[in-house]
Order: C-alpha cells, then structure tokens, then sequence
C-alpha cells in the first residue's frame, strides 16, 4: 500500500476502473432520479417569540419550540391536511400507522434556535405549496396553543382575585351595615364633631334653658356617644380601610379580565414562508459523487487482492 503500487495498479486495470466508474455513476443517476427518490421542496420562516412568559427558567425561545412540538399542534396538523393520505400510509393495513405517521411528521417538520435567538420553523413536502402552506398553519397553530396557555392562567387568575374580592366585598357590606345601625338608631354621624358641638351645646343649655326635654334629649345623646361612639369609630375606620383594600383588589380582577379578553400575537415573523422553486431533496450531485467514489474504493480493494492472488 504505497503510492508507487496503487498507481502501477490504477494503470494496469484503468479501463476496468473507467469501466467501473462509469457505471456507477450511470446507475447513480437513475437511481438518485424522481422514479425512485421522491423529491421534496423546503419551505420556511424565522420567528422571534413576542408575549411568551417562560416557565422553570425556560427562555422564551425554548418555550416557544415546546409550543411548536405539542401534540395539540401536531394533532391539528394532522387533520388540517390530512397526513395520514398525504403521506400514503394505510390505516386499516398497518396496525403502527400512527406510529409510523409520527415518525413521518418529524422527519419532515423541524423546529430549532439559531445563534440569534429566533426559531426556525421548516417543512420538507413532495408540493412547494403544501410546504408553505404547512409553515404557514404551523405558526397559526402556534399562536392558538399559547394564547390557550396564557388565557388558562389568566382565568385561573381571575377566579382566585374574584374569591378575595367577593370575600372582601361581604367584610365591606358587613362593615357598612354595622355603622348604618349606629347611625340609624343611636344618631351617631361623626364622633369628633358631634362629641366637640354636643358637649358645648349642652352646658349652653343648662345656663339658659328651662326645656327639660330638649336637656334629656342631649344627655341621651351624650350617653350614646360615651356608649358606642367608640364602636362607631372603630368600626367606621376599618371600614376605610376594607373600602381601600376593596378597591385595590378590584383594579387587580379589572387587569385580570383584560389580561383574558386581550388578543396578542405570539410571534414576531422575521422570514415569510414561501413556495420553493428548487427542491431541497435528494441532492443528485452529492449522491452520484459518494455512489462513484464508493464503488471504485470497493473495486479497488477487490481488484487489487484479486492482482496480488495473481501474481502470487
């Protein structure tokens, strides 16, 4: 095995050689040619995510391509395009057909970040138009699961804000209720105010009235105010501040119902897919030059033991 013999023996058998590589590459054509390699057209789109929350520390790249690989999505694909025809595989004859489909799918639909932090999303089909229109309802479908994923959460949201908020609601109305049958039947309004007036009317009225009633009548007030004017200030001032938690609560339910009636988009097209007008597969050139090469290593080896049984 030196350079001197492997050339002595490349000139002694060059014709069979010649022969030998013709033939292979003839052969390679043919059989490298549509009759039996279909041909398959690649279309694509680059994506960037946009409005994704990403979970367990995923970026919102990884979160998206687990999107794009659910079987809801793929699931629709199938039916949308009727996968299980397209891909000429028989139900009713093969018992793994869905197995078989699956294998199938991913064969010819793939998903994968670049260096930049975008998806692309790239289909392989016998029909151009099929492929594009694949990516196409790829991206639709995908928009569809996380806008899914995103209103569960925010529903899931809104019901437990809604519990507080009505929780807080029957604190407030109770609240309100107590100070209204104070109010009501005591006479108390402000405290403050009433204690400071009342007070002073009072020792008014005891150095120039003789009216015994409106004297029994203020101190049945003061008696109220000395009795529950604490309950109501107490009560009157939790109160305000349930009102304020109330509120508070509210503008979070508010943003959470918006959060669930909110339309967004979930991806950010960077390449629109098209129809191609060159397929992607088989590539003939490289599978005529691995087929040629391949066959005069292999006559080589058999040629040269065959030369040196000859000589031997």
């Amino acid at each position: 095995m030196n350079a001197t013999n492997i050339l002595q023996l490349l000139n002694r058998w060059r014709v069979h050689f010649l022969v030998i590589g013709f033939l292979a590459m003839g052969v390679s054509l043919i059989f490298s040619g549509p009759t039996f390699i279909e041909s398959k057209y690649k279309s694509f789109a680059i994506l960037y995510p946009s409005n994704i929350i990403p979970y367990a520390g995923e970026s919102p790249t990884e979160q998206m391509i687990q999107v794009l690989q659910s079987d809801d999505i793929r699931r629709d694909m199938f039916r949308i395009f009727s996968l299980m025809k397209h891909y000429d595989i028989d139900s009713t004859k093969d018992k793994y057909s869905l197995s078989h489909l699956i294998e199938v799918y991913n064969d010819n639909i793939s998903f994968s970040r670049n260096e930049f932090q975008s998806v692309e999303v790239s289909v392989l089909d016998k029909n151009p138009f099929i492929a594009s229109a694949m990516v196409d309802t790829i991206i639709d479908l995908m928009n569809k699961k996380a806008k899914s994923l995103q209103r569960e959460k925010s529903e899931e949201l809104v019901k437990i804000i809604k519990g507080q908020l009505d929780r807080k609601k029957t604190e407030m109305d109770s609240m309100e209720a107590l100070v209204k049958n104070i109010r009501t039947k005591y006479g108390i309004i402000s405290y403050d105010l009433q204690s400071k007036e009342l007070t002073k009317e009072y020792y008014e009225m005891l150095s120039k009235t003789t009216n015994s009633q409106a004297l029994t009548e203020a101190r049945q007030m003061i008696k109220n105010l000395e009795e529950y004017g604490g309950d109501f200030v107490s009560i009157n001032e939790h109160l305000w501040r349930v009102r304020g938690s109330y509120n508070d609560i509210k503008n979070q339910y508010e943003n959470a119902i918006k959060d669930v009636e909110k339309i967004l988009t979930y991806s950010n097209i960077i390449t629109k897919p098209y129809p191609a007008d060159k397929k992607t597969y088989p590539v003939r050139w490289l599978i005529v030059v691995i087929s040629t090469l391949s066959s005069l290593l292999v006559a080589y080896f058999i040629i040269g033991y065959m030369d040196r049984a000859k000589h031997s």
